[in-house]
């Protein structure tokens, strides 16, 4: 299959062999979360940059390490938070900035995952890792500010005991932004089939409400609505395009993450799942 289409490329079975012989400047880690430091310590080790596929692993002390080997490395590891290259959010960014707000609604209504590992949440993380990451990040981003606590729960009704499902079906969170508005957070996979999937991100700010879906974003106020948007898989594009232009020029400013900024983001998911296992409120300052 890959040779038809990409019949220049190379195949293997062996990430590690393979970084071997080819020497490569970038590596893309697309593999799943339980692989991701090992093969990102590789290509590290062997002197590439890297673009990492999100979530970076299933803990913090593993993200950590990562993050002192490419210090030590001297290399760019620009995690895969897609949602950031996205038309219109640097000017969301301008809009936003020195206004109140008060909250930040995420929300998902979908089917069991399409990724068939992402039915194990030991495999993928959960839905708040595999999915609302992004949306997390994008409110970290727009905002300029970071959650100070986190109160989550999660549920398995639906969906309990069907064949291969090791996965919350629901799950809700409250968040407390560190610039005082709060946040909201709803995610299903439990919509019956043949019902069209829903999902997106809103801000409520004092002049009006950021909006955002997969495809771009809009400002709405009483006076009108401006509106970006974009093609599939554009986002994507830009961030490799950045992260070329970041190496070939030796400016890691040229992206729109650092590591150690993404790795904020890492901690507020591993957060929630923390208090939904344990029915706490944790603390993230």
């Amino acid at each position: 299959m890959a040779g038809s289409v990409a019949p220049h490329a190379k195949v293997s079975t062996d990430a590690l062999s393979l970084l071997n012989e080819v020497e490569p400047d970038l590596v893309y880690i697309t593999t799943p979360p339980a692989a991701h430091l090992e093969q990102t310590l590789a290509a590290l080790e062997r002197g590439a940059h890297v673009v990492l596929e999100k979530p970076i692993v299933l803990n913090v002390h593993e993200a950590d390490i990562i993050g002192e080997a490419a210090d030590k490395a001297g290399k760019i590891v620009h995690v895969c938070h897609q949602l950031r290259y996205l038309p219109g959010v640097h000017e969301l960014i301008e809009i936003l900035k020195g206004q109140r707000v008060a909250l930040s609604h995420i929300w998902l209504y979908r089917m069991a995952p399409d990724i068939p590992g992402n039915w194990n949440r030991n495999w993928g993380g959960g839905h708040v890792v595999e999915w609302g990451i992004h949306y997390l990040d994008l409110c970290r981003y727009l905002m300029g500010t970071d959650a100070t606590e986190v109160h989550a729960r999660y549920a398995d009704v639906v969906l309990q005991g069907q064949p291969n499902w090791d996965n919350w079906d629901a799950y809700a969170m409250n968040l407390q932004w560190a610039n005082g508005a709060i946040g909201g957070y709803a995610s299903t996979y439990a919509l019956k089939p043949g019902i069209q999937n829903n999902g997106g991100l809103r801000i409520i700010a004092e002049e009006g409400m950021a909006e955002f879906d997969w495809m771009g974003c809009r400002w709405i106020t009483p006076d009108g609505t401006q509106e970006w948007t974009s093609e599939q898989g554009s986002a994507e594009r830009d961030l490799s395009s950045a992260m070329f232009d970041a190496i070939e020029q030796n400016d890691p400013s040229l992206i729109r993450q650092s590591y150690a900024d993404a790795v904020r983001t890492h901690r507020l998911v591993m957060g929630a799942n923390e208090s939904a296992e344990t029915g706490t409120i944790i603390s993230l300052r």
